[in-house]
């Protein structure tokens, strides 16, 4: 088995991908209680961080407010995720990304407000959030507040905490390949639930056999078949 390895641009020597996987998850949660202090006066609760794969999503990171449950303690708890895919661009980079995340989880947790809409819509509580942690903050037509930079004041703390680079650069996971489409997802007025839930019931179908029903009817009663 493979235990030495050589960073190929610097020609050092430096751990094994397992360790670093390790080390990573420990910065991270050094990261996160250091900039909890300096940013936030410790009113941040404690979350469980993860690195997943970015799915759908496609995002950098993403927050879940009560996303996991301890039964010992009896509490939810928030997840702070950083998407498997980008992980490997550096300490700068993804702890930018840590930052951003730490804004909603303040919104979330602290102010109690809700700073961004299901489409990612990000408003001004988010804006508000973010300039807390030290990061510049700019409008996208679409998504609002959404993207953030590093100001002065919080490259200098990712500089404070003399992170080993090579713990941030190199790994990354593939990328899977596109998911073949299942379902089309569609939208209804709420007034609905109920009436469709009735005549469901009074079918005998299931819920996708009756509106696949109902949708191939009206299609073809435009004069297109399916």
């Amino acid at each position: 088995m493979k235990t030495i390895y050589r960073d190929k641009q610097t020609g050092r020597f430096i751990s094994n991908p397992a360790a670093r996987s390790q080390l990573l998850h420990n910065e991270l949660y050094r990261a996160f209680d250091v900039f909890n202090e300096l940013f936030a006066d410790n009113k941040l609760p404690k979350v469980v961080i993860t690195i997943q794969e970015s799915g759908r999503r496609n995002a950098y990171g993403w927050f879940g407010n009560g996303f996991w449950s301890d039964r010992l303690a009896g509490e939810a708890v928030p997840e702070i995720n950083l998407s498997a895919e980008y992980v490997g661009r550096g300490p700068h980079a993804l702890l930018e990304t840590l930052l951003h995340e730490m804004a909603h989880l303040w919104n979330a947790a602290v102010e109690n407000v809700k700073d961004c809409s299901g489409s990612q819509y990000h408003n001004k509580h988010f804006k508000s959030a973010a300039e807390r942690f030290a990061l510049n903050v700019s409008r996208d037509g679409t998504r609002g507040w959404a993207y953030t930079s590093l100001t002065e004041e919080s490259t200098k703390a990712i500089d404070s905490l003399e992170l080993d680079e090579s713990i941030f650069k190199g790994l990354s996971r593939k990328r899977s390949g596109s998911r073949p489409e299942r379902y089309l997802s569609l939208i209804v007025n709420l007034d609905l639930k109920e009436p469709l839930k009735q005549a469901v019931e009074a079918t005998g179908m299931n819920q996708r056999e009756f509106v696949e029903f109902a949708l191939t009817q009206a299609i073809r009663a435009t004069g297109n078949d399916c």
